[in-house]
C-alpha cells in the first residue's frame, strides 16, 4: 500500500486550499474601506487587504481552517541567481502553516483603471512573471488579482477575456485548455473566479494554472 496521498488527492487538496485563500480575500475586502481606495496605488490597496485578512484569521470566532493561515504582504521570493534586494517580490503570499512542506499560494495584483491596464495585467510585470518562473516556480497554481477602480467587474472581465485571446502566444496559453474559463465555484463571492493554464519557461517547469479574480473598489 502507498504510504502517502495519491496525485489525485494532492490535486484536490490544492484546489481546496486555493479556494480558501480566495474566500479569505473576499472576506477581507468586505471589511476594508473599499471606497477610500478607489484611486489608491496597488501597494496601498494590497497592504490594506492583507491587514484586514490578518484581522479575520486572528479573531476568536475565526473558522477552524483559518487557524493555520498566514498572509504575507510583498515577501521576497527565492529565485536562483537573485539575492538580497534583487529578489523578486510577490504582492501576496498565503501560507498554510504546520509541520513539513507548507502549501503556498502566490498572487500578483494589478490595478484595472485605465486603457493600458490589460497590458500591465498580462505583461512582463504581471502574469508573465508566473510564465517565466519568477513567481510560484515550485507550485502548480497561482493567482492574478485585479483591483477594479473604474467601470465594473463585468466590464473588466470582458476586457481581460479579449486581452487573453489576443495574447495567447506571449502568455504561453496551453493548448487543449479553455482560454478563459469560469472556475465553477459557487457562493462565498467566488462566482466570478476564472482560470487559465500556461506553459512555463524554463521548460523543466510544469504548466501553471492561474486563477483570476477581480475586487471592485468603485
Amino acid at each position: 500500500m502507498s504510504g502517502g496521498p495519491s496525485q489525485e488527492q494532492r490535486d484536490l487538496y490544492r484546489v481546496a486550499f486555493v479556494k480558501n485563500c480566495f474566500v479569505l480575500l473576499v472576506r477581507a475586502c468586505d471589511v476594508m474601506d473599499r471606497h477610500s481606495l478607489k484611486s489608491a496605488e496597488e501597494p496601498h490597496i494590497t497592504g490594506e487587504l492583507v491587514r484586514c485578512a490578518r484581522i479575520i484569521v486572528e479573531r476568536e470566532d475565526a473558522a477552524p481552517w483559518m487557524e493555520h493561515m498566514e498572509v504575507l504582504d510583498d515577501p521576497p521570493q527565492a529565485v536562483a541567481g537573485r539575492h538580497g534586494k534583487r529578489r523578486p517580490r510577490i504582492d501576496i503570499e498565503l501560507v498554510r502553516t504546520g509541520r513539513g512542506m507548507r502549501p503556498r499560494f502566490h498572487i500578483e495584483a494589478k490595478r484595472l483603471y485605465r486603457s493600458d491596464s490589460v497590458n500591465e495585467y498580462f505583461g512582463p510585470g504581471g502574469l508573465q512573471m508566473f510564465v517565466n518562473g519568477e513567481y510560484a516556480g515550485g507550485w502548480s497554481s497561482a493567482g492574478m488579482l485585479g483591483y477594479v477602480q473604474s467601470d465594473t467587474c463585468a466590464v473588466w472581465l470582458r476586457r481581460l477575456a479579449a486581452g487573453f485571446a489576443a495574447r495567447r502566444v506571449e502568455i504561453c496559453a496551453s493548448e487543449g485548455f479553455p482560454d478563459w474559463a469560469p472556475a465553477g465555484w459557487q457562493g462565498e463571492g467566488l462566482d466570478g473566479v476564472h482560470t487559465s493554464l500556461h506553459d512555463r519557461h524554463p521548460e523543466n517547469l510544469a504548466p501553471i494554472q492561474i486563477f483570476h479574480f477581480l475586487l471592485e473598489l468603485t
